[in-house]
């Protein structure tokens, strides 16, 4: 089996299972340079590409560890099809791993940079950018899924369903009322969608709604702002009101707890103090102070440690509503 032919028959595979275009961009920028690599080195059957070759090929890439652990993703994803429909016996990915990278922590908006966003699109008369802004506010949704809402997709009880772009997972949660507000008031009868016309792509849409938040987030002076940040500060809003890390993955739309807790971990409130609670138990049961017999209280004569715990991370400040100005 020649490696073009494999390739072209895995996208027309993703193609018919309607992967999103930009998985499939993806896919096509990575096999033109896995095929580019394979006609250097003469590699143009695909059992010949072994896992020496892949560690070879890995070894000239320049890219970062984040974009370096996608690209084993869609290579093992790739070869494990190879596999199923016969073309190779074994994967070369099979002992490939991933290379170490540091996740940096998923940093949300205070809640006067939330409330300083909705005022200036209030106040400048950006009634849709307000109504997207307070939506991923208060769902967690992607600007993507956000953008692309459907108006059927949200009940007379204001509950919103809906399945994400890139995960396919289900989300399913109630709309806070400013949202449902903002919402209504953009709302035209006859529309399937509040932000897209449902004509151009949606790639092109998301393009679009992200730089008129840009353009509210330079105006309200919110500095390092990017749309993913509203669905961040649900999730960090959730986690410090004591939700579980489990419950919060499963409104996020992520396809494993390992993904959230890759991203929120330090922001879980509620497991902390559990595992906290279970370490005091733990010392409570320790024979180590009764074999000392007290010694070590006689002989220490110095107070308590000075230095103060790591404390969690602090509460965001409190958002002013639109309504209180």
């Amino acid at each position: 089996m020649k490696l073009s032919d494999a390739c072209d028959a895995y996208l027309r595979d993703m193609e018919a299972r309607n992967f999103r275009r930009s998985t499939l961009k993806n896919y096509k920028s990575l096999f033109r340079a896995l095929q580019s690599y394979a006609r250097d080195h003469g590699l143009t059957d695909l059992t010949r590409i072994d896992q020496a070759e892949m560690r070879a090929w890995r070894e000239s890439w320049s890219c970062k560890p984040g974009t370096q652990r996608l690209r084993l993703g869609q290579l093992r994803a790739f070869f494990t099809y190879a596999i199923d429909v016969g073309w190779v016996q074994i994967s070369p990915m099979l002992k490939l791993k991933a290379p170490r990278s540091s996740v940096r922590p998923r940093m949300p908006l205070t809640r006067n940079e939330v409330a300083s966003l909705v005022n200036t699109a209030e106040d400048s008369g950006r009634t849709k950018e307000k109504a997207l802004i307070l939506l991923m506010r208060y769902s967690g949704l992607s600007i993507r899924d956000a953008v692309t809402l459907r108006s059927d997709a949200i009940d007379g009880n204001n509950n919103l369903t809906l399945r994400r772009a890139k995960s396919g997972e289900l989300v399913m949660l109630p709309l806070h009322s400013l949202a449902i507000e903002a919402l209504e008031r953009i709302y035209q009868a006859g529309q399937t969608h509040f932000f897209w016309s449902g004509k151009s792509l949606p790639i092109t849409a998301t393009k679009y709604w992200r730089d008129r938040l840009q353009l509210v987030a330079s105006k309200a002076g919110v500095q390092n702002f990017t749309p993913h940040r509203l669905r961040h500060t649900f999730a960090v809003e959730f986690l410090l009101a004591g939700k579980s890390m489990e419950d919060l993955s499963t409104l996020l739309g992520h396809s494993s707890v390992i993904t959230t807790e890759r991203h929120y971990a330090q922001w879980d409130v509620s497991r902390r103090d559990r595992l906290s609670q279970i370490v005091r138990e733990v010392h409570a049961c320790d024979p180590l102070p009764e074999l000392l017999n007290g010694r070590m209280s006689r002989k220490t004569t110095r107070g308590p440690l000075t230095r103060p715990p790591k404390s969690a991370p602090a509460p965001l400040p409190v958002m002013r509503s639109s309504s209180s100005r």
